[in-house]
């Protein structure tokens, strides 16, 4: 009887510890492609081993920011000593919608790509299988696995800033939905007759609580010499209000752009409302330079609206966090949907 539980017991532990050194020899490529920005790092399990960051280049047209991203990988892969036979795969997070199975871009604006076979182009480059993520999916799964979502199984990811990128992970799972596009939470219609979005419909959240729907409703304002210390700052050209305008608005106790960042709070908390009563999730983890810049004080008047609008006994449990892994929460997140889900 003890040899027998003697066997057990060193089967365990071998097990245990043979395990994790296989998934310690497994590097993968986390790629966080933006309008402005590309960033590359070479990942092994929680660390980053090597970073680059250069411009997109938009402007210079789609086979200029191939050639930059190729670039990219190849930097990182050299700087943290190893070859691309090394590389289990490249996890590119993209903006827009894209083919996942067959890597292709269908149609990004800010970057002028449309039906552009990344996947097939970059491969040939860099000798290392592409494998293409929604950029918000990645860092909504990045958050879940290392960042304000750990521990949790059931995570909203609600990020505002030009527009609102939504991701959902349900029961462990990112959550993609039948053709892989879940989580257009920014598309959910709050006002049937409001403001006009992006997408074309009227009332969407993304129309009534983003950075974009902030600026239009303060440039009127300051334009209208309701918010003079703003109008100072920033005029009425739609480039200059980034984030830190309105931070900074609070700063100035500037109280008509105040009242246009607590009505959009406001709105934010009525589409997580929507969410609680659909999906029942533990957590929303809020992030975007919105409320990195606006912090504290806009979740909490997020969380307000959410549990004045959401079915009590599903709210009374959810919390509500601030993201806290910024601009890695892509690269990472991107990384381990990569190694979770192998393909």
């Amino acid at each position: 009887m003890f040899l027998i539980t003697l066997q057990l017991f060193t089967s365990a532990v071998f097990s245990f510890i043979i395990l994790p050194m296989a998934d310690k020899n497994r590097y993968v490529i986390g790629f966080d492609l933006g309008g402005t920005k590309m960033i590359g790092a070479v990942i092994q399990g929680e660390r980053v081993l090597s970073r680059c960051k250069k411009k997109t280049g938009a402007e210079e047209g789609p086979e200029a920011v191939l050639r930059r991203i190729t670039g990219v990988i190849k930097t990182v892969v050299k700087e943290a000593g190893l070859t691309a036979g090394d590389i289990e795969g490249v996890s590119m997070a993209v903006p827009g919608p894209h083919d996942r199975e067959k890597g292709i871009m269908v149609y990004t604006p800010n970057l002028g790509f449309r039906d552009f076979p990344i996947k097939e182009l970059l491969e040939k480059e860099v000798g290392i299988t592409i494998h293409l993520e929604n950029d918000v999916n990645s860092g909504t799964y990045g958050e879940y696995k290392l960042g304000a979502g750990k521990g949790y199984s059931h995570v909203i990811g609600l990020f505002p800033g030009t527009g609102i990128g939504g991701g959902i992970v349900l029961n462990g799972r990112l959550y993609r939905g039948a053709t892989g596009n879940a989580g257009e939470i920014g598309h959910m219609i709050i006002q049937a007759d409001g403001a006009l979005c992006g997408c074309g419909q009227h009332g969407c959240l993304e129309a009534l609580a983003s950075r974009t729907a902030l600026t239009k409703d303060t440039i009127a304002a300051a334009s209208a010499g309701k918010a003079p210390k703003t109008y100072k700052i920033a005029g009425s050209d739609f480039k200059n209000y980034k984030s830190r305008v309105f931070a900074q608005a609070y700063k100035n106790n500037e109280q008509a752009v105040i009242e246009i960042i607590e009505r959009s709070a406001w709105y934010m908390g009525i589409g997580m409302a929507n969410c609680v009563n659909i999906f029942n999730p533990e957590v929303f983890v809020l992030g975007g330079g919105v409320v990195e810049k606006l912090g504290t004080k806009y979740v909490k008047l997020a969380e307000k609206s959410m549990r004045a609008h959401a079915l009590e006994h599903l709210s009374k449990d959810v919390h509500v966090v601030e993201a806290q892994l910024e601009d890695d929460a892509v690269l990472l997140g991107a990384a381990h949907l990569l190694l979770d889900e192998g393909k």
